[in-house]
């Protein structure tokens, strides 16, 4: 809900309608909305769509480079990791 408050805001400072943001990012007007009230059934790549018709992927770049992270990479260290994994 957090991410979708702050799509709209994004929006609302660009002086951008939903119906242009909609059309910008390539994404029916009915997903945008759902997207700004927070709907957790909306697949992420529609999220990815909007912010980067936003210009606002910047922070998700950080998240995805789980290899600067070295406590990440000593984690997933393959020594480290199952062979298998059962349930």
């Amino acid at each position: 809900m957090r991410l979708g408050a702050r799509i709209n805001r994004a929006r609302r400072a660009r002086m951008l309608t939903q119906a242009d943001l909609a059309s910008k990012s390539g994404v029916s007007l009915s997903t945008m909305a759902a997207i700004e009230a927070g709907s957790p059934t909306v697949q992420i790549g529609f999220y990815l769509c909007v912010l980067f018709a936003l210009d606002a992927l910047d922070g998700l770049d950080r998240v995805a480079r789980l290899a600067d992270d070295a406590a990440v990479v000593d984690r997933l260290s393959a020594d480290l990791l199952p062979k298998r994994v059962r349930k």
